[in-house]
């Protein structure tokens, strides 16, 4: 999530972050180059629509009706399903927006296909990375010997960031 808003805003993109927990609203905010993010709560991402592309991290049964929020050709991307992996969807919904419902994950790729990607990020996020326009917040860093305690941060709710492993 933090990348697909730091990815999005340096593109030029009006983006809006759907946080749950609002006391991370301003660190979200403060991921996008002059706050070229509109943070809200989910629920509340009407107020913003209609929307050209939704991208959907956590899934969960009420996920596919912001299929309503979407332009005409517009698209809702799938790429995570921790909140649950089957939703209803009004169909007639989908056709009316002419929309594209697309679900995508890394996992289920060949090799020459994660080659791909692997060097499409290298020449296209990597240098935004170097530039300092994009960064890689941290949540937790633990020794190397505390990788119980780590895999128990991961596995919590209420991270911001990554979870890394120091030597």
């Amino acid at each position: 999530g933090t990348a697909m808003v730091q990815v999005a805003a340096v593109s030029g993109a009006h983006t809006v972050a759907g946080v749950r927990r609002p006391e991370l609203h301003h660190r979200v905010r403060a991921l996008a180059p002059d706050g070229r993010v509109d943070v809200v709560t989910p629920g509340q991402e009407a107020a913003h629509a209609p929307y050209d592309v939704i991208v959907e991290l956590v899934g969960g049964e009420d996920c596919l009706q912001r299929v309503a929020l979407l332009r005409s050709r517009g698209k809702i991307v799938i790429v995570g399903v921790q909140a649950g992996a089957t939703a209803p969807l009004r169909m007639f919904d989908l056709m009316l927006a002419r929309a594209q419902l697309i679900g995508t994950t890394i996992r289920g790729r060949s090799h020459a296909e994660k080659a791909l990607l692997a060097a499409t990020v290298r020449t296209s996020v990597v240098p935004l990375l170097a530039q300092g326009r994009l960064r890689v917040p941290v949540d937790t860093a633990f020794p190397l010997d505390r990788f119980a305690d780590a895999y128990a941060r991961l596995a919590g709710p209420g991270k911001f960031g990554k979870v890394i492993l120091l030597p």
